[in-house]
């Protein structure tokens, strides 16, 4: 009767966390434990999770990736792809509007550094991969992008302006949100 009462208690705390308080509050995951450093730095703690994909993001710090929203928080992503799909689609990943976004930052491929992920030369088709499979690689400069497309190719240049939905499915194989999602 314990196990019942126990699985009862645990199912119902599950609806409370799954469906947000307020009539029209959108659920979401939860922002990282700690805001960007003032340098933009990725300051990821061991408890924050990817929102796409639940991957503790501390496990990739080559490819981890962060939005930080107007009012300070800030998202972690375990890879450059999640982060994409995520300043795409706010609403799907986040739970936050797109007017909520204030920018979102990579770390470019050579230096580490971090950049805006608006700034930088993206590459597709290339043989880096990260943790979601093959990488989505940002790049600070065209001197950067130049030496990396000689040591690693790639198919596709772009720039986070210029992906859609369409783009996104022509560079994966997949669609950038969850079938079934409004």
């Amino acid at each position: 009767m314990k196990k019942i009462a126990r699985l009862f208690v645990w199912m119902l705390a599950s609806l409370f966390l799954a469906f947000p308080a307020g009539a029209g509050e959108k659920s979401g995951p939860a922002p990282g434990a700690k805001p960007l450093g003032a340098d933009l730095a990725l300051q990821a703690s061991p408890t924050d999770r990817c929102p796409v994909c639940a991957m503790k993001v501390v496990h990739h710090p080559k490819f981890a990736a962060a939005i930080q929203l107007e009012n300070g928080e800030t998202f972690y992503f375990c890879a450059t792809g999640c982060l994409i799909r995520s300043w795409m689609h706010p609403e799907v990943f986040l739970g936050k509007d797109a007017d909520a976004l204030k920018r979102p930052v990579v770390q470019s491929y050579f230096t580490g550094k971090p950049i805006d992920a608006r700034d930088a030369l993206w590459v597709a088709g290339s043989d880096v991969v990260g943790p979601m499979g093959p990488a989505l690689v940002p790049l600070a400069t065209q001197k950067e992008l130049e030496t990396f497309q000689s040591r690693h190719g790639g198919k596709t240049v772009f720039r986070l302006s210029e992906m859609t939905d369409k783009k996104w499915q022509a560079i994966t194989g997949k669609t950038a949100v969850p079938a079934g999602t409004p």
